[in-house]
């Protein structure tokens, strides 16, 4: 399962580059960590059941940072949070840190209902939950958080003053209402959660340029989350995906829409019956085409498979992917993936000599044996393994 989510999220990120919204990772994370110090915040040998012993003699609350090694925004609360000299004073003064790898340490992850990474749980010294910080935080908004959280004032009341506070029709507004929807789900008010995610999918993030990646990626997956255990969002989801069907020779937004819908109801098959019955609509067949290229890939329908994802758009996607301000440990599996994909169809479809450049663009940037060995891979399920230098 753990592997399933890593894998999901760089899916995500891909997804982002190819929409063209996403550059960085993060801006925080070229930024230097403000009034940063050497020491860590956690001790590395003190148990979780110790961790609430020595709270509830201090009079203190047990912080943990549930982490991934995969994670992006972890290793931005590493290198700009947990280092900062203010944090530090707080964490010292009112919590003992603990810092736990939610992927080793499932069950206890599963406990505190950790299902999104970093996810910093706030525990009291018997051991229930006082809430839950979800994402990256910067410094200073981490210190104001933990302080209200201490105070009495949970992330919800948090979140419902954000929005009170925040400029009508502004992003901060948009953003503010997405994350109020967040904690109301995180908190089982399914209903009022559903109203907050519809507004920013029918609303919010129609207008407002800058969340269209968000829209149908991070937000549809909320939806899908709450819809597991809510069934009126994936029946909100479904009356979005058959208007965007309707729409789909007349409106050129509508392809993506309904594929990625598809894609988070887990009814893939549709979006390859939409583009089967495109026809000659080449705008339609490229708004369906990153939701069904894996398919075609996968039946070794490679002409069409080039022609969902065209070499030249590919190329673009490459040049974006190679220079997005992402850590190369985190971008080269992500670039090796996409790029042995468009190999296979590549080669799948006969054209060797466009195979053969690409492949040596890929591995200028990465030559490693994880890069070769992806590459190896999608062009044996070609039947051109030959292409690959021995």
């Amino acid at each position: 399962m753990n592997a399933k989510i890593g894998q999901h999220c760089m899916k995500k990120i891909l997804l982002l580059i190819t929409l063209g919204v996403l550059s960085n990772l993060s801006n925080a994370e070229n930024a230097p960590a403000p009034e940063a110090a050497s020491t860590s915040p956690f001790k590395p040998d003190l148990s979780f059941k110790a961790a609430l012993k020595q709270a509830e003699a201090e009079h203190k609350i047990v912080l943990v940072d549930f982490f991934t090694t995969w994670c992006g925004p972890c290793k931005l609360l590493d290198k700009n949070t947990w280092h900062d000299s203010a944090v530090l004073a707080l964490l010292g003064e009112k919590t003992i840190p603990l810092k736990i790898d939610a992927e080793k340490e499932n069950a206890l992850a599963k406990q505190y209902g950790v299902n999104s990474y970093p996810t910093i749980a706030l525990i009291r010294p018997d051991g229930t939950l006082l809430d839950s910080l979800v994402g990256y935080r910067e410094p200073a908004k981490f210190c104001i958080e933990l302080r209200g959280e201490l105070a009495g004032t949970t992330q919800l009341a948090q979140a419902q003053k954000a929005v009170e506070k925040a400029p009508a029709d502004s992003e901060d507004y948009v953003e503010a209402r997405y994350n109020l929807g967040q904690e109301l789900a995180r908190k089982g008010e399914n209903s009022a959660a559903l109203t907050e995610f519809l507004w920013c999918f029918d609303v919010g993030m129609k207008k407002q340029q800058g969340f269209e990646g968000v829209r149908i990626s991070f937000l549809l997956q909320d939806l899908a989350r709450l819809g597991a255990h809510y069934p009126p969002a994936l029946d909100a989801l479904r009356e979005r995906r058959d208007a965007a069907q309707k729409l789909l020779s007349s409106v050129e937004h509508a392809g993506a829409e309904f594929g990625a819908i598809n894609n988070y109801l887990g009814e893939k098959a549709r979006n390859l019956e939409a583009f089967d019955q495109a026809g000659t609509n080449a705008s339609l067949k490229a708004a369906l085409g990153y939701w069904v290229f894996d398919q075609l890939l996968e039946q070794k329908r490679y002409e069409d498979a080039l022609s969902a994802q065209p070499l030249a758009k590919y190329e673009e996607l490459f040049t974006r992917m190679s220079s997005a301000k992402i850590p190369r440990e985190q971008l080269s599996p992500i670039l090796a993936g996409s790029a042995g994909k468009e190999l296979e169809a590549l080669a799948g479809a006969g054209r060797l000599e466009d195979a053969r450049n690409l492949m040596e663009q890929v591995l200028q940037f990465d030559h490693s044996e994880a890069t070769l060995g992806e590459l190896r891979k999608h062009l044996e399920r070609a039947g051109h393994l030959e292409l690959v230098a021995k």
